[in-house]
């Protein structure tokens, strides 16, 4: 059935198609006060997460085709997520500035000079870096709230969720899919997963990716909620059409728990898009 105002293809004019999502949200209290002057709003829960992922997808497109300059101020508020548990507000800051500012360190890492230069400008590079790192030395604590992933979903973000927190929800034009858990569930379920990967599991790249995401978790307030949410993901024909089926934390449970006493070979790429297989098989 196609909805009203939806074009026949299921797709939405405003979600991009690719991208997933990992976001923590912590208690208002414990953001930044920079983190807080972007929340307008924030306090009487008048933020609008499908209207914020837009928005910010919108801005990465629009800088994206309009300059090749390097121009982040770090201390601009961006907005934010916004979630209610238990009478108690949580956000979760879009982080832009320093996000786009990671974002341009792993280009760097993983670039070649000439491919990146094509890119961006090596005078734009200089000064970006010369700002990031005046900027790393005055916030060295500063950790972004949001991971992204495109096309996929990693293996290693299902770890920290379970079945029974699993739920779709309206995206605005489309069925998307969320899980959203407290931060000392996800935290505990990813230390019992370490265990186990790295007892049978041999492949290195995998466990340094779980180990990296458990000290990104370990960097936020107690009290936060962590969200894994397939955004535009679930757009993509190959799963909106088994999205209801889609069972992948409890999948990869069920792998986990059926793991130890056995060598597996280790997986890292993304879920595929049409029902996930038991991880790490």
């Amino acid at each position: 059935m196609v909805r009203r105002g939806v074009p026949a293809d299921g797709y939405s004019d405003a979600v991009l198609p690719y991208p997933s999502y990992l976001r923590v949200y912590e208690p208002l209290s414990a953001v930044s006060q920079a983190a807080r002057e972007g929340l307008r709003g924030a306090e009487r829960g008048q933020l609008d997460s499908v209207g914020t992922l837009i928005a910010e997808q919108q801005t990465v497109l629009r800088r994206t085709v309009t300059s090749t300059a390097v121009s982040v101020d770090a201390d601009q508020p961006t907005g934010a997520y916004v979630l209610r548990r238990e009478g108690r507000l949580h956000v979760c800051p879009v982080d832009m500035p320093l996000r786009s500012w990671l974002s341009l360190t792993s280009l760097v890492d993983n670039s070649s000079d000439p491919s990146l230069t094509m890119l961006v400008p090596a005078g734009s590079l200089a000064v970006a870096d010369e700002a990031f790192l005046r900027w790393r030395r005055d916030h060295p604590q500063a950790v972004a709230h949001i991971q992204q992933v495109t096309w996929g979903v990693p293996r290693t973000w299902f770890v920290l969720v379970a079945d029974d927190e699993r739920e779709l929800y309206d995206a605005g034009g489309f069925t998307g899919l969320r899980y959203r858990t407290r931060m000392l569930d996800a935290r505990r379920r990813m230390s019992s997963a370490h265990r186990v990967v790295r007892e049978v599991v041999d492949d290195a790249d995998l466990i340094d990716e779980m180990t990296r995401l458990a000290a990104w978790l370990e960097a936020f307030d107690d009290a936060s909620w962590v969200e894994l949410d397939y955004a535009g993901i679930a757009r993509l024909p190959a799963l909106a059409l088994a999205l209801a089926d889609d069972h992948s934390a409890r999948d990869i449970s069920r792998g986990l728990a059926g793991a130890p006493g056995r060598r597996l070979r280790g997986r890292r790429d993304g879920v595929p898009l049409v029902r996930a297989p038991v991880a790490l098989r």
